[in-house]
């Protein structure tokens, strides 16, 4: 898969992975770090020049998104792309169910 802004995506792979093993801990293990990034060019700096944000800005970002934040704007694009049918696994997308 290709993604936005490739050279600052493999500058700050280290920040994504780390976000993603956060999401990991909490059970959230069908996000990529891929969509992360996707989301943070797509929806937290759509109206930003990427290209000068800082680096502290940048992982400041990634740092402060939410599973929740993420999945929304998942299940947002998804409906918009799809012409309004949910074509979202919540499973695969939460993972299994374990009782406790």
């Amino acid at each position: 898969m290709t993604v936005p802004y490739e050279a600052l995506y493999h500058k700050v792979d280290i920040i994504l992975q780390s976000k993603l093993e956060e999401f990991h801990l909490y059970e959230y293990d069908a996000i990529t770090m891929e969509q992360l990034w996707v989301y943070c060019v797509e929806k937290k700096w759509r109206k930003k020049v990427i290209e000068e944000l800082p680096l502290y800005e940048i992982a400041s970002t990634i740092f402060s998104i939410t599973p929740s934040e993420l999945l929304n704007y998942v299940q947002v694009k998804s409906l918009k792309s799809h012409d309004g049918l949910l074509e979202i696994n919540m499973e695969e997308l939460l993972g299994p169910v374990k009782v406790k």
